[in-house]
């Protein structure tokens, strides 16, 4: 799985945003993630995730629980996401983190 990296002004810390690309079970998938911030513009230690593929586009928020990801509980959240593929997305952002 590549990702790439988007970069913002060269004199500020930047925030964590990364796009990557994947196959899983036949379907090819572009995700777009970012660190989530709170409003006093601290990191909260999740990921904000817009996910597409040709089955449609889903918005949702990845929380890291132990060493386990699951999907968020918000109310914004379409559709359900398999599990299988936020592991996918815990694996790219590990990679990246490192």
């Amino acid at each position: 799985m590549d990702f790439q990296l988007v970069t913002g002004r060269p004199d500020t810390t930047d925030h964590l945003v990364f796009t990557t690309t994947f196959t899983h079970n036949n379907v090819f998938y572009k995700a777009a993630l970012a660190e989530t911030i709170s409003w006093e513009g601290k990191l909260t230690g999740s990921y904000d995730a817009l996910l597409q593929s040709g089955k449609g586009t889903q918005r949702l928020t990845l929380v890291k629980e132990g060493n386990h990801w699951r999907a968020g509980d918000e109310i914004e959240q379409i559709g359900i996401i398999q599990q299988d593929v936020v592991d996918l997305l815990g694996v790219v952002i590990g990679k990246v983190r490192r």
